[in-house]
């Protein structure tokens, strides 16, 4: 009987093998499942059927390939062998040696190599279920294995499918230089793998050969932290945390950054913006915050400690360049329909600058709310305890208690959509509590009386041009008029402490009263502003229109003056020209309308040929004061290399302020590498020749 049923069962292999190879699945898991392959043998000894030549077994959405497989029937243990390849869904195992168990729905492989765009890991073994997969003695880079490509060693490195990979005994760097030794890695794959990543190295005078390297690490969505090291041979070791974090929970976000930096500093540092020596133990901190409590209030933080004026200078003259005056405040909206009310705090943590301090300034905003008859209320009011010192505590400090109201009513008046007029009339009633000029006391309050008023006008042509990528023009001709009077403005000046006062500026100064923020240091104020809009544009292609050109004037006629003070103000024109993607030139102008002198001029022409070469061209001209020329141009020479050239010309001091000549080099499609030389001319506290390569991660 044993003979007869061993024989049975051979021939039943046989007749299923040589018949319909997928019925060797049949019953074991339903629809969905096959076993393909050139040619098939049975097994007699060991009891399987062997497919060979491309042999394919397909298990729902699992896809076991190779060119052997061995499966068992009575078991459902299906063995590969020999250019294995094992897919479920966007998961790829490659093996020299696989076996798939059907029941279980489990692998074990030998010599594994699994992958899933961005991440590749090979390992010397690896098991695994549908959710989970352990690969021993592993190794995991980004992208493809390359020298210049972040990967990671680990013993075991653990795969939860589509969720994270949690790394044991890890080692962490690049290509195989793995200097970082961590007990246990946890990624989130939502998360780039390293979301900043830079290194940048060179040679200053004023700072010797340098290292500066920073790297986060992601720790929760949109959240990492890590830090900056910076060695400098003639200054010494600088380093300091840093961090980014968002969240959106709820519809309440959370956004954050950090950076420091902090170094005892050996080398020659000359002196501050006021004079003082810089001391040895210099630093700084920048953190920015913002949140939301509620979905009406939120709260937005900024704090800029410098240690020195010059500490970003010296260090990091790239953020320098962008903010050499730090702001320091805490800042709370609340946000209802109609109205809003606001807590801001600024204070002055760095005693070489002069800061208006609001300790603190609580204020209440109602935009516009309507009244009956067509008219609208805008109304404010606040109060502030001002506080300004002088740069280095040197002289008096200014104190101010300050009360501030302001309403104002207008009735607009519109006619189509061709005309508009908006008539306002408006008070502003001020107190200080600590006031000057032998007086405690002082309140000030002065009326507003204005108009705003615009025509609008329109014409079209059906003209078109290929070249230019014009489909029809429409000339949008806009005039606009606005008057202001406020009676006796320069009034109770001896009695007022002049902490919110004039800065320079050389545009048109704000003409409504009620947005005014020189509220300590007024000056007569009648004025009519007539300007004349003008904007050409054309169809999109996608969608609406796009602007071809615009040209806007704007004259201030001053019935009020300061003594100096032309009735006529400057005329201020401004130019954008934009006819295509691969064009763009504007420019700004102040002309003296009294001898037609010109005052100011800027401009900026952009050229470019898609990512092949960009030029842009820029001049800056203040009479008496500026008068410079920038070039920049990049010019790409293949996939991976591109020339850059920055020239900064004086022409009043006639000599290059900076030339920067450099090269851009993209690795892997993971860093990108920038090598510059840079000359600089003049007097200025920065060095006067650097090289410089910067290491950056593109982003995976």
């Amino acid at each position: 009987m044993p003979l007869l049923r061993s024989v049975i069962q051979r021939f039943r292999l046989l007749c299923l093998c040589l018949a319909f190879p997928a019925a060797v699945l049949h019953g074991q898991s339903g629809a969905g499942s096959n076993l393909t392959a050139q040619t098939s043998t049975v097994d007699q000894q060991n009891n399987v059927v062997v497919f060979s030549g491309n042999a394919q077994l397909t298990d729902g959405q699992t896809l076991l390939q190779a060119d052997e497989i061995r499966y068992a029937y009575a078991t459902g243990e299906a063995v590969a062998t020999g250019h294995v390849s094992f897919t479920r869904g966007p998961e790829r195992i490659l093996a020299d040696r696989l076996v798939y168990r059907r029941n279980e729905r489990t692998f074990s492989a030998e010599n594994v190599r699994v992958g899933r765009f961005p991440y590749y890991v090979s390992g010397v073994r690896a098991e695994g279920n549908q959710t989970e997969v352990t690969v021993y003695d592993a190794t995991l880079s980004v992208r493809e294995p390359g020298p210049y490509q972040p990967s990671i060693s680990a013993d075991p490195l653990i795969y939860v499918r589509g969720e994270e990979i949690v790394a044991q005994n890890a080692r962490i760097g690049v290509g195989d230089v793995r200097p970082v030794t961590l007990p246990k890695f946890t990624y989130k794959l939502n998360l780039p793998f390293v979301s900043y990543l830079s290194l940048s190295a060179g040679y200053r005078s004023s700072l010797g050969l340098f290292t500066l390297a920073g790297a986060h690490i992601p720790i929760a969505p949109e959240t990492r932290i890590g830090g900056t090291l910076g060695v400098y041979t003639q200054r010494g070791i600088m380093f300091g945390p840093s961090a980014h974090y968002e969240s959106n929970r709820d519809g309440l976000e959370v956004a954050g950054d950090l950076l420091s930096g902090f170094i005892n500093d050996h080398g020659d540092k000359l002196t501050d913006v006021i004079g003082r020596t810089v001391p040895e133990e210099r630093g700084y901190l920048q953190w920015w915050h913002a949140q939301d409590l509620t979905p009406k209030l939120r709260v937005t933080a900024q704090l800029n400690y410098w240690k020195d004026s010059e500490i970003l200078r010296d260090f990091r003259p790239d953020d320098f360049f962008r903010v050499q005056e730090p702001d320091n405040y805490l800042q709370a909206i609340y946000s209802a329909d109609r109205w809003f009310m606001t807590a801001f705090t600024r204070l002055r943590p760095n005693d070489f600058q002069r800061v208006q301090e609001r300790l603190p300034e609580v204020r209440f905003d109602l935009p516009a709310l309507a009244v009956g008859g067509g008219a609208y209320l805008r109304a404010q009011a606040g109060v502030a305890a001002l506080r300004e010192k002088p740069p280095g505590d040197i002289g008096p400090e200014i104190r101010s208690d300050r009360v501030d109201t302001y309403f104002a009513l207008t009735r607009p008046i519109a006619r189509a959509d061709w005309f508009s007029f908006a008539p306002i009339a408006g008070v502003r009633a001020t107190h200080y509590n600590r006031a000057t000029g032998g007086r405690d006391h002082y309140t000030r309050v002065l009326g507003e009386f204005g108009f705003d008023a615009e025509l609008r006008f329109s014409k079209t042509w059906d003209y078109q041009n290929e070249v230019w990528g014009i489909n029809g023009i429409r000339h949008l001709l806009t005039p606009v008029f606005g008057y202001r009077y406020v009676p006796g403005a320069e009034k109770g000046r001896a009695w007022i402490p002049a902490v919110d006062s004039r800065t320079f500026g050389t545009y048109l100064p704000v003409l409504g009263f009620g947005d005014m923020r020189n509220l300590d240091d007024l000056s007569p104020h009648h004025i009519l502003r007539v300007g004349l809009n003008n904007t050409w544009q054309t169809r999109d292609e996608t969608y609406g229109s796009r602007d071809l050109l615009t040209l806007n004037l704007a004259n201030d006629f001053r019935f009020d003056r300061v003594a100096g003070q032309r009735t006529a103000s400057d005329l201020h024109t401004f130019v954008a020209f934009s006819p295509a993607h691969w064009l763009q030139f504007d420019f700004y102008q102040r002309l003296d309308v009294a001898d037609f002198t010109l005052e100011e001029f800027n401009t900026g022409l952009t050229l470019r040929d898609g990512d092949a070469w960009a030029l842009r061209l820029s001049s800056h001209f203040l009479r008496r004061e500026i008068e410079e020329y920038v070039l920049s141009y990049e010019q790409r020479l293949n996939e991976s290399l591109a020339l850059l050239t920055k020239l900064h010309y004086d022409t009043r001091r006639q000599r290059f302020n900076e030339q920067a000549y450099g090269l851009r080099q993209n690795l892997g499609n993971t860093w990108d590498v920038q090598y510059l030389v840079t000359v600089y001319d003049g007097p200025r506290r920065e060095s006067d020749f650097g090289f410089n390569v910067t290491v950056e991660a593109l982003g995976f």
